[in-house]
């Protein structure tokens, strides 16, 4: 832990509870806050701040602290111990979150480390609730720094925004604008005690090299490196919501009404390559809002509008974006444009006994045997088979149609096709998914009626 100095009343510091409303004006009508309480400098003088505005009457909603324990450092356990007992003398509740830190091919131990506490802050959220992060100006620098080295787009450099939605509640950060020089003299003023991380001088992380080696050589040469930094990611950040505002009006010309994860080619070809892009870019990321963090990169976007979106292209095609357990693909069929996630692999075939449910593994849905007091003479059981390529549909004139012929007719995305439930009474083809095409072999009366309901995800509907 580290204590700080005596406090010197000769060095004041603008950083106080009441400046920390008007910076954020967002708390005082916030309905829950809960605090990510690392127990480090940053952490400790914004719960402090939130503890002192309860006391003055100036905040009403419940605070709370949650400290995120990766089980990275040594200390990790003496660490989540000081934040229990310190939030035990602010008189605030506590909560400790383990994690398991997965580097997986192609991360930084930081992403790894901050994806985990991310999914961590997640499922803690709960509905409405605030989450209070304490990043300050010298951290939205860094992040402008190291996001222009990796080749952003306006997106990336319009920094960590102040507030944004996670989970079911928001993100908030009250002290973007605030210099950690302003959080180290209320500490000191304040006699706070705070944890210091040994990783964060290790230099071979990058943020910490552009902190300790980068910036502190800017500031040098240029003493308001840190506020002009700020400045250009505020101003960057306005030209990426106008350029939002934009993406909204074109994917509202493009989208399939009923099913957001569908665009049309056709609509989209027309426009130029700058705002096909922009466009796929909003739409992406307000469709996976939990990538909110790894925004579609250029070379992505770019690959999308050459290989997906092309009148010339005529066959099947098929991109993806991000990694597991959140990857995504985009699919090119006839005009229109998907964005799905992969789909499981269908299950072994099985009997289906019709009076109850049939489940299917998720996102496939459920199968229904409905109406049964119209039905006679249906069989007690169905098999239940999906496509292996060489099923045939039995045509009343004694002919056959292929089944992928079937589909094709339907406009089907071939993708789909493997996960459609095909139901069988002993070797013959009855039902394909909802629709069933051999109404006579099932005993049904009357061919108006549809016995069969396929209830599933959005991402099969429209079939």
């Amino acid at each position: 832990m580290v204590p700080s100095a005596p406090a010197d009343p000769s060095a004041p510091t603008g950083l106080t509870p009441a400046r920390l409303l008007t910076l954020c004006p967002a708390l005082a009508s916030a309905s829950a806050l809960c605090v990510a309480y690392s127990g480090g400098l940053d952490s400790t003088v914004l719960l402090h701040l939130l503890v002192q505005l309860h006391k003055q009457g100036l905040l009403m909603a419940p605070l709370r602290a949650v400290h995120v324990h990766h089980g990275l450092q040594a200390a990790a356990d003496d660490w989540m111990r000081h934040c229990e007992l310190q939030c035990a003398t602010w008189q605030v509740a506590f909560a400790a979150c383990h994690v398991d830190v997965i580097l997986r091919a192609g991360d930084s131990p930081e992403a790894a480390a901050r994806d985990a506490r991310y999914a961590a802050f997640a499922a803690t959220l709960q509905s409405g609730e605030f989450l209070v992060q304490a990043h300050h100006a010298n951290d939205q620098a860094e992040t402008l720094l190291l996001r222009l080295l990796r080749g952003s787009g306006l997106s990336g450099l319009g920094g960590m925004p102040e507030q944004r939605s996670l989970a079911q509640g928001s993100l908030l950060r009250p002290l973007l604008g605030v210099d950690r020089h302003e959080l180290h003299g209320y500490a000191q003023a304040n006699g706070l005690e705070w944890i210091e991380d040994p990783s964060n001088a290790e230099i071979r992380f990058d943020r910490n090299f552009v902190r300790s080696q980068v910036l502190p050589v800017l500031q040098q040469r240029w003493p308001s490196a840190i506020e002009s930094l700020q400045r250009s990611a505020s101003l960057l950040g306005e030209v990426g919501e106008l350029l939002d505002q934009l993406a909204a009006e074109d994917l509202r010309r493009v989208q399939d009404e009923k099913f957001t994860n569908r665009l049309s080619t056709v609509l989209l070809q027309p426009m130029g390559a700058a705002r096909q892009r922009n466009l796929l870019r909003y739409w992406l990321t307000t469709q996976a809002p939990e990538l909110q963090g790894s925004a579609p990169g250029y070379h992505l976007l770019q690959r999308c509008a050459r290989e997906l979106l092309q009148q010339s292209v005529l066959e099947p095609r098929q991109l993806e974006w991000g990694k597991a357990p959140h990857a995504l693909q985009l699919h090119r069929y006839r005009d229109v444009l998907y964005l799905l996630r992969p789909l499981p692999a269908p299950p072994a075939a099985k009997s289906w006994t019709l009076t109850q449910p049939l489940v299917l593994p998720s996102p496939l849905g459920t199968l229904h045997w409905q109406t049964p007091e119209l039905i006679t003479g249906v069989p007690q059981q169905l098999e239940l088979r999906f496509r292996n390529g060489s099923e045939l549909i039995a045509k009343g004139d004694g002919q056959h149609q292929s089944l992928k012929n079937y589909w094709q007719e339907r406009g089907i995305p071939p993708w789909l096709r493997n996960c459609v439930p095909l139901l069988y009474h002993g070797e013959e083809l009855v039902a394909i998914g909802e629709e069933v095409i051999a109404t006579s072999s099932l005993g049904i009366a009357t061919q108006n009626m549809q016995p069969l309901h396929w209830q599933r995800s959005l991402l099969l509907c429209g079939w």
